[in-house]
């Protein structure tokens, strides 16, 4: 269950021709661009992070090339099949600093460009992986502080500190007066001479008898080639309705999704979200899904600032589904009910 698996969820997502796409704008030459990854609010680890982004052309074809832009200034460029009717990119991006940033993705066709909409993002060395900032600022959540220890009240540790004080003083028994105390006196222990036992050794016998071996051939059993799949669970989607457009908050457009996977042979090599805007055309779109301990894997989504640019103000809904490989080279994958998608008139 390898690659048939995989192009049956991209045959489930490819619905119709593309409509637009998420964070794009509209160029008089046609092309349109949209940056995947960086998410819009995202704080990344000090270090390199795949930039992706994608673009298309209203006749069809003719992207030659996506640029990267931090900041407004070009950090590389991929060129792109101008046949295909969409193109795709991914480019390591290495911040040189802790800071604030803005990302953006430039499409060519011919002679003509188009960008995406800006990404802010921060970059800190307080993260060890990408996390979605709560007040869109560069602090990492906080764990909780620890609880405080408990304190007796202070009649309670007045009556501890008494029975302590009183289980540790000397005990001793008063004579009256008057009364000579008993006499003491030291035993003295009787003294012997002991007096040491006579014997005479006798020789032990002993007859040895030799050991009898027979050695045994060891026993290998060749282990079977791994042939069976992992096992994928989604086991957390939030949240159940999701909104875009500008009437909306920027947080009910985050899509979260949780998966198990577990492999009995194997160890796991890739887990994948897949997700598309079911009937508006979109082909599969594939994000890696980071582990988060226990065998559970998550990815966090803005469908929100991509919604627009498939459904036009209209209501639709989303495609989940998750995909995982193991080292054997064997996958296996599990699907979500479709997430309707709501529309906010600003």
């Amino acid at each position: 269950m390898k690659l048939p698996f995989i192009l049956l969820i991209l045959f489930s997502l490819l619905i119709s021709a593309c409509s637009a796409a998420p964070g794009a704008s509209l160029s008089a030459s046609g092309a349109q661009a949209w940056l995947d990854q960086p998410v819009d609010g995202a704080i990344l680890p000090l270090g390199a992070f795949p930039l992706k982004a994608h673009a298309r052309h209203v006749d069809g074809s003719g992207i030659i090339r996506i640029e990267f832009l931090v900041n407004g200034v070009t950090v590389g460029a991929v060129d792109t099949d101008p046949a295909a009717p969409l193109a795709y990119a991914e480019l390591n991006w290495n911040a040189s600093a802790p800071g604030k940033y803005t990302l953006s993705a430039r499409a060519y066709a011919g002679g003509e460009s188009s960008d995406s909409a800006s990404v802010r993002v921060c970059v800190s060395q307080e993260v060890k992986q990408p996390l979605i900032s709560p007040n869109g600022g560069c602090d990492a959540p906080q764990a909780p502080a620890a609880p405080a220890e408990a304190t007796l009240a202070p009649e309670k540790a007045t009556e501890v500190a008494i029975l302590t004080l009183t289980a540790q003083a000397p005990t001793f028994t008063p004579v009256p007066p008057g009364i000579n105390p008993p006499p003491t006196f030291t035993t003295v222990p009787p003294t012997f001479t002991p007096v040491p036992p006579t014997f005479k050794p006798a020789p032990p016998t002993f007859t040895p008898v030799l050991p009898t071996f027979t050695p045994v051939p060891p026993t290998f059993t060749p282990i079977p080639a791994d042939t069976t799949p992992p096992v994928v669970y989604i086991t957390y989607v939030d949240p159940s309705t999701l909104y875009y457009g500008q009437g909306c908050s920027a947080q009910s457009g985050i899509l979260t999704v949780e998966t198990f996977v577990q492999d009995g042979q194997s160890s796991i090599g890739e887990v994948y979200l897949i997700y598309g805007f079911t009937g508006a055309g979109a082909g599969g779109i594939f994000t890696p899904m980071s582990p988060i301990g226990g065998g559970y894997y998550r990815a966090v989504v803005d469908i929100g600032a991509q919604a627009y640019n498939f459904y036009q103000g209209t209501n639709g809904s989303i495609g989940i589904a998750v995909n995982a490989s193991d080292s054997a080279g064997n996958s296996a994958g599990a699907d979500w009910s479709d997430v309707p998608l709501l529309f906010c008139p600003g």
